[in-house]
């Protein structure tokens, strides 16, 4: 339908009262950025305008062989070699002014040809392709407050695992962000597609993850002690490939906090948080926390912290609702003696059969410092009681995304009573990669305890936090009564002869006591746990020499543990490191001795001004009396030799692993020059 000839007139009046504003405001902005507003004088927009370039080539040839023999005896021979050149371009640059339209752009161009020869295959392969990577970037008005930036980038790397095959890693991500700033407020909200693929040449680790997200972070700036922030993501996600379970889900994360700080000098606050987690697919999960959280400082050396915690968890199978309530102190007295205490009691509730589970708790602890002749003296003490009472659970509990760390022992404990061990689920601090049980990670049922031990060349790094999903399975009515008895000593020397050496001995006790009705009452953990050591710390070196008695009734144990580091720069040019580690755990009760022993060296160097190298020597040996061993060693050399804008470099990895399940050699030669213009 057409305008009327009065509607048409409006029309134009309004377009022109838009673009009038519009005009007023570019010129108001670019006046606050850059001085005072000039009447009648505009710089001019140029069309295109380049503020630096950079061009570079590079070549790069890689040699890998790659020897596994499996658990049948069934070996596998493949040797692989990749050309790849890669032409680079990239610079800065804008649109009409850097205020309008800021550009960063880099687009590397690469060809690839790759031979490979596989035993367990009857031709060889040999492929030539053509690789893109780029990173691109564009920021509309980014000295406003509403910066608008566009992105896309994707890479192509080389991840190198520990004793394993290296993977081929392509990322992509495309997206937007936008920045509304205001005076009390600022929010950023984010829609991007990313797509993760890692490919493993020779032992089938190929997996892929698709994943497009909202996200929406938002802030309230500080106003009259209070403080408002809030952070929310939508994703959903593909999972596929040979160590990932095939899973589409939808995921939706949101968490809010508010914090309040009040008195004379806001010295008390008071916290809330909320969290809402929803994901779809295989393993649907609903999740509402709610955590408040009041801290009340009474005096300098007195203080008071009151906190309750709501928890609900709903899945496929049941329907599970925490409540926890705390009121803790702290009390300084002389800056040497510091008392702390806290009572609670929590409630937990299960859908299947009505289970319920109350709990009543209080601990009391003290700690003491003193300066004495030569050092320093700590001392600690602690008592804890804890009252439970478990209905009849006919069903499991699950437990969520409990997170734990692989340290130099290899192995995280899941210490709860009745785990169902084929429910444990072991996956990515993101919670996106699931890793496989026998591929990496392995698990050891105990009779109070299971550990998960990462197995040595899968997808877990040492050092790595991950995320553990369990069941624990049906008990009978019954309740538990805990006392515990703790205490630590510990003396520092800090001058003489001695200095460095540090003392130490852990004391505790626990008494348990487990009664069911009309059933054999459970066995009560009662132990008495002893560990004594040292540390010592001279110059360069550090050193812990530690023994632990584990006196239980239910999985005694003693154990033994050394660890030793060194570390020193040689000159200003060179740097050594080694670090030692060795664990022997022996117990009694299951006749189980395992022993870990890791040792890793690093020498860094400057050989001149241009020439640097690097070498890194890792051996590992775990074994145990039934009869789970392997061994593991890895070297890797690498050299870079850079004069002005021309890069050479090469690296040199070999490594062994030799296991239960299989061994494999592998071998890596990589050489590559670069020049930059």
């Amino acid at each position: 339908m057409s305008l009327e000839r009065s509607d048409r007139m409006r029309f134009r009046m309004l377009l022109t009262a838009i673009f009038v504003c519009f005009n007023s405001i570019c010129t108001v902005t670019t006046a606050q950025d850059g001085g005072p507003i000039i009447v009648g004088q505009r710089e001019k927009l140029k069309a295109f305008e380049l503020e630096s370039l950079h061009v570079s080539i590079e070549a790069y040839w890689r040699s890998r062989l790659n020897d596994s023999t499996d658990a049948l005896g069934v070996n596998t021979k493949t040797t692989e070699n990749i050309f790849r050149e890669t032409f680079t371009i990239g610079g800065e640059g804008f649109i009409g002014d850097p205020n309008l339209l800021k550009l960063d752009l880099s687009l590397s161009l690469r060809l690839a040809q790759e031979d490979i020869d596989s035993s367990d295959s009857v031709d060889s392969s040999r492929t030539s392709e053509t690789i893109s990577e780029y990173d691109a970037s564009a920021v509309l008005l980014q000295r406003s407050n509403t910066p608008l930036t566009l992105y896309s980038r994707r890479s192509q790397v080389l991840l190198s695992r520990q004793f394993s095959e290296s993977l081929d890693s392509i990322s992509t991500e495309h997206g937007a962000r936008l920045l509304l700033n205001a005076d009390f407020m600022s929010n950023q909200f984010q829609i991007f597609h990313r797509e993760q693929i890692q490919t493993g040449r020779f032992f089938g680790t190929d997996s892929d993850i698709v994943q497009d997200s909202f996200a929406w972070q938002g802030r309230v700036k500080p106003l009259g002690g209070h403080r408002f922030w809030w952070d929310y993501t939508l994703s959903n996600i593909d999972e596929s490939g040979q160590i990932l379970t095939a899973n589409s889900f939808i995921r939706h994360d949101v968490f809010v906090n508010h914090t309040y700080d009040f008195g004379t000098t806001s010295q008390h606050s008071i916290r809330s948080s909320f969290r809402l987690f929803k994901e779809t697919g295989n393993f649907p999960v609903n999740r509402v926390r709610l955590d408040e959280t009041l801290r009340l400082e009474h005096s300098k050396d007195f203080e008071t912290k009151y906190t309750y915690m709501f928890d609900q968890q709903t899945r496929s199978l049941s329907e599970q609702t925490n409540h926890r309530g705390v009121a803790s102190f702290r009390h300084d007295l002389f800056d040497s003696l510091t008392t702390t205490g806290q009572v609670g009691s929590s409630i937990f509730m299960l859908s299947e059969g009505s289970f319920e589970s109350r709990q009543y708790f209080f601990d009391l602890g003290t700690k003491y410092q003193k300066i004495v002749p030569h050092g320093l003296f700590n001392a600690s003490v602690n008592m804890n009681y804890n009252h439970q009472d478990d209905g009849e659970r006919g069903s499991s509990i699950f437990i969520t995304d409990e997170s734990h760390t692989f340290g130099a022992s290899g192995f995280v404990v899941l210490s709860r009573r009745n785990i169902v061990a084929s429910s444990i689920t072991v996956t990515d601090q993101a919670g996106i990669v699931t890793y496989l049980e026998g591929a990496d990670y392995t698990l050891r049922i105990l009779s109070d305890s299971i550990e998960v031990r990462r197995s040595l060349g899968g997808s877990i790094s040492a050092g790595q936090t991950v995320l553990i999903t369990y069941q624990i399975g049906p008990e009978p009515e019954n309740t538990t009564d805990t006392l515990g008895f703790g205490a630590t000593v510990r003396y520092r020397i800090v001058d003489g002869p001695l200095k460095g050496l540090s003392p130490y001995l852990r004391y505790r006790d626990q008494s348990q006591d487990r009664s069911t009705i009309g059933f054999v009452p459970f066995t009560g953990n009662d132990f008495n746990d002893f560990i004594f050591g040292l540390d010592y710390d001279i110059g360069k070196i550090s050193m812990t020499a530690e023994h632990q008695i584990h006196d239980s009734t239910l999985s005694p144990f003693n154990s033994t543990r050394l660890e030793g580091r060194y570390t020193n720069r040689i000159s200003n040019r060179s740097a050594v490191s080694i670090s030692a580690y060795y664990l022997n755990t022996d117990r009694t009760q299951e006749d189980l001795q395992t022993q870990i022993a890791n040792l890793t060296a690093r020498w860094t160097a400057k050989h001149g001004d241009q020439l640097r190298s690097t070498l890194v020597g890792t051996y590992r040996r775990e074994e145990d009396s039934g009869g789970s061993n392997s061994d593991a060693y890895e070297v890797v050399f690498d050299l870079n030799w850079r004069h002005r804008q021309t890069l050479l470099y090469c690296s040199l990895r070999h490594s062994f692993l030799t296991g239960d399940s299989r061994e494999s050699t592998s071998q890596t030669f990589t050489f590559g020059a670069k020049r930059e213009f």
